[in-house]
């Protein structure tokens, strides 16, 4: 499968403001403090939790949500929340 092709037909979930929020589970009067502690708590325990499972789907479904943190993390760097 070509990579164009891929990238025009694989949905994206995009990430909005509310969205955000309730991935870090902070309300939106959160500082920008608190959103990158939220963060950083977030990103270890998911980790912490990916790297002593053995179960395939768990440490799948962690670097998952690793990887949708890292995105709110991206997103509120180019709004300049934090």
């Amino acid at each position: 499968m070509r990579y164009d092709y891929w990238l025009k037909h694989t949905p994206i979930t995009m990430i909005t403001e509310e969205r955000a929020f309730y991935i870090l589970q902070l309300e939106e009067s959160a500082t920008a403090d608190e959103i990158v502690a939220r963060y950083e708590i977030l990103k270890d325990q998911y980790r912490k939790i990916k790297d002593e499972t053995e179960d395939l789907r768990t440490r799948l479904a962690y670097q998952l949500k690793q990887i949708e943190l890292d995105d709110v993390f991206i997103y509120f760097r180019r709004k300049q929340r934090i």
